[in-house]
């Protein structure tokens, strides 16, 4: 729903750029930009598609590059629209969005510290946004974030959340996330995808994260990631001939991406697809898939990696090879990227895995 000036553009490319039509959603804010000056919405919308562009199409230092270039350049223009109208809500929630997302190439880095500490510095204009304006529940997504990310750093990171004023509680962060993709604005889908991931992979809830993903997966179908998202809520609820169904579509649509995005999405579906044979006792095949998985990973996060080396470490668990789930266990742990295989990992390091 248009609410602002522009608005209905910002949609447009929204759509456009989750549905992996980049360039097209560039063009669309390149000329928002021009007609619609004072809405916020048009810059910050204008960085995401800048980054999910260069995601698919370069490597991950030159996205980095590009995401860089693109906030320094609409951060004056947001910090000039907020001197000029000092009491709209938006202006500043946008602002304290673009300065927290300086965070995002420490994060993709795993500097944990560097990401708390530059997303510090847009949550404080996020926070005061969400104090005076509470309907505002675009505000409620990155507060989540942050009260969730806090959560599952104990020590020095926690510590200097609370010496914020952050309350990093891991049920409360997620329910801000939920209440944005449930009730959310323009942070809807952003939200319902984090929601996912964190109920698939860190919270170990795929039930949750199912609703979601489905929701995600009919909205925007040209976007594997969801549709890897919605085939790993598939198998894990056991939902067997949807995911099957899924995975030989979602194995046609990669041959449709850019080169890079092949390289990031071949290994999570080689990962599904062991994940499936596993499940169903195909103990061989599953293992020489998720190998190849793990020989082809090439995405920027690791978490999926993570639950491949988790996987290996069961499959050879269950075939009595305890060494070598050993030492996929090992793999695991040493990734401490905050997963729930790092727990499982854990777990069946000191207790073999048994069906």
């Amino acid at each position: 729903i248009a609410k602002n000036p522009g608005d209905s553009l910002v949609w447009n490319a929204v759509h456009n750029f989750y549905n992996y039509k980049t360039e097209t959603a560039i063009s669309i804010l390149d000329s928002a930009r021009i007609s619609f000056p004072e809405n916020p919405k048009v810059y910050f919308t204008w960085v995401a598609a800048k980054m999910l562009h260069g995601e698919a199409n370069y490597s991950t230092k030159k996205t980095y590059s590009i995401l860089s270039n693109s906030l320094s350049e609409i951060i004056p223009v947001l910090q000039s629209l907020k001197k000029q109208y000092p009491n709209d809500p938006e202006i500043k929630l946008y602002l304290g969005c673009a300065v927290g997302l300086k965070a995002r190439v420490s994060l993709g880095r795993k500097q944990w510290i560097s990401t708390l500490i530059n997303a510090y510095k847009g949550f404080r204009m996020i926070r005061e946004v969400a104090l005076k304006n509470p309907e505002l529940i675009d505000a409620q997504l990155p507060i989540g974030i942050v009260e969730y990310y806090a959560s599952l750093n104990p020590g020095l990171i926690r510590f200097g959340a609370k010496l914020m004023g952050i309350n990093a509680h891991r049920n409360s962060g997620l329910a801000k996330i939920e209440n944005a993709a449930q009730n959310g604005d323009f942070s809807k889908i952003e939200a319902k995808k984090i929601h996912a991931f964190l109920c698939l992979w860190v919270e170990d809830d795929p039930e949750s994260a199912l609703k979601h993903s489905r929701d995600l997966r009919k909205q925007f179908p040209r976007n594997l990631f969801f549709g890897i998202m919605f085939l790993e809520s598939l198998i894990q609820t056991k939902n067997y001939q949807e995911a099957v169904n899924l995975m030989d579509l979602l194995n046609v649509e990669l041959e449709l991406l850019t080169s890079i995005q092949q390289e990031w999405y071949k290994s999570y579906l080689l990962y599904e697809l062991a994940l499936y044979q596993f499940l169903h006792g195909e103990f061989s095949e599953a293992l020489i898939n998720v190998d190849k998985a793990i020989l082809n990973y090439n995405a920027e996060l690791d978490v999926i990696l993570g639950n491949a080396f988790l996987l290996k470490g069961i499959i050879n668990d269950s075939i009595g090879k305890r060494e070598i789930a050993l030492i996929a266990y090992e793999k695991v742990i040493k990734l401490d990227n905050n997963s729930s295989a790092i727990k499982k990992a854990e777990k069946f390091k000191n207790s073999p895995f048994t069906n």
